[in-house]
Order: structure tokens, then C-alpha cells, then sequence
């Protein structure tokens, strides 16, 4: 067992865009795989918890990339959790490329759900995660707040069965997947993403429908909201995006 560990990962074709380039849900997929690899090896993985009728819920998540990997490169990414609070705990990741330059920070925000109430659970009943604190920063900031968001809208969708995961509610990744295609690719031709920010407000289950507002707040910076029918506001997300080589 190690507080620290890195996972690589080949660039596989399903993992890039029309550009050649990690698409946003392949990038944050592989760091919430690190992630769930990780709390396995160290015995607070999802599995584990499961026996309890426990869960991991994923609140926050910060990606902040100089570069964006390609089709021709591997992705290491190094993770560890460097505090452990009552209701939250926080990850920390580094990735690097092929020849090992740092090319990203994400840092993220968990909470741990009782699957019978859906109610969050306090993490000193899992005292072992303490052994595992790694007090080490990096030049990324905790997740913060996103506003509310006054916008049009840009995408649609209902939930299928595909969009489920193992906690009955939609997978993370696909709320990335509605607020990446809120944009044409005639824009991504001529952008990079350069840092993503997401708040998870509620669950999303099996049959919901809702849309994702977009607004723009400053020159290449956009937030998004995630709305259901049934629920109102589900989500809240940031891009900010910077403009691609001529």
C-alpha cells in the first residue's frame, strides 16, 4: 500500500477527439480512475464500502492543464489524498506526459453516501483513510463555488440506462459528455480546454430530462448549469478555454 501512486495510461483511439487530442470526458475518466484505483489499494475503495451500503460521491472537481495529451502520447497521473475533513475529503493529482514533463493539476472534493437514506456519512468512521494523508500541495485551488447561471440553452438530454452507474444515479462522466458537446466543432477547431471546473448539486437518475445552459462571463470563459424537469439545478460547471495555435 502507498499514500502516493501513479497510474499510466496509453492513449487509446476511443480516448481522443476529431483533433487527435484527449477529449475531455477520456481525461477526467482517467483521473477518476486513478482515483478509484487508489482508495481500492488502500482499502476504502468503492467495493469495500459497498459492504456497509456505503458509496463514494464525487462533490467537486478542478482539471488545470498546460497541455492536453495526444494521440501519440501516455498519461501518468499521480494522486493522493492530502486532507481529511468531516464530511469531505480532498485528492490530489499531477499529470504528466510520456517524457515525463508536468503538463496538469486536478484536485477534487468526496463525500461517502449511505446508498439506503442517500444521506452523506461522516469519514471518521473510516479512521484508516487518516494513514493515507499526504500533506502536499499543488498550484491548483480547492474547487470553489460556481454562480448560478443565466444563460441559453445549449444542449438537451434524457437519462437511459446506459447513463447509469454502479450508485443507480448518472454517471460523472456524463454530465462532462453535456456540458463538452454544448459547442460545435468548428469552435474546438480553433480552441483548447484549459481548465474545467465542475459542482455536483444532486443526483440525476433513470428517466430524468433536463438542459444545459451555457454563459459566457469574460472572452473564452464559459459556466454551465445542468437543469432537470424534476429537479431544477443538478450541476454547475466552468471551462475557460484558450485560443488554439494559428
Amino acid at each position: 500500500m502507498s499514500a502516493k501512486k501513479i497510474y499510466k495510461f496509453d492513449i487509446e483511439a476511443q480516448d481522443i477527439d476529431f483533433r487527435r487530442r484527449v477529449s475531455l470526458r477520456s481525461l477526467t475518466n482517467m483521473v477518476l480512475i486513478a482515483a478509484g484505483k487508489n482508495a481500492d489499494e488502500n482499502g476504502f475503495g468503492l467495493l469495500e464500502l459497498q459492504t456497509e451500503h456505503y458509496t463514494w460521491v464525487l462533490s467537486r472537481l478542478v482539471v488545470d492543464m498546460e497541455r492536453i495529451p495526444t494521440e501519440q502520447d501516455t498519461l501518468s497521473v499521480e494522486t493522493w489524498i492530502e486532507h481529511v475533513g468531516t464530511a469531505f475529503t480532498t485528492r490530489n493529482f499531477r499529470l504528466r506526459d510520456g517524457s515525463g514533463t508536468v503538463i496538469g493539476h486536478a484536485k477534487s472534493s468526496w463525500a461517502i453516501i449511505d446508498m439506503r437514506t442517500r444521506r452523506s456519512v461522516r469519514l471518521d468512521t473510516i479512521p484508516s483513510m487518516q494513514e493515507f494523508v499526504v500533506h502536499e500541495s499543488i498550484p491548483v485551488d480547492e474547487p470553489a463555488r460556481i454562480a448560478n447561471v443565466e444563460g441559453e440553452v445549449a444542449n438537451s438530454f434524457t437519462v437511459k440506462y446506459s447513463d447509469i452507474d454502479v450508485n443507480t444515479h448518472t454517471n460523472s462522466l456524463n454530465y462532462v459528455q453535456w456540458v463538452s458537446d454544448c459547442f460545435s466543432l468548428d469552435f474546438y477547431r480553433t480552441h483548447y480546454i484549459r481548465r474545467f471546473e465542475i459542482n455536483f448539486l444532486k443526483e440525476i437518475t433513470f428517466g430524468d430530462s433536463g438542459e444545459v445552459y451555457r454563459q459566457q462571463t469574460e472572452p473564452n470563459d464559459y459556466i454551465f448549469q445542468i437543469e432537470t424537469k424534476e429537479k431544477g439545478a443538478a450541476c454547475r460547471a466552468r471551462i475557460l478555454f484558450e485560443d488554439a495555435p494559428k
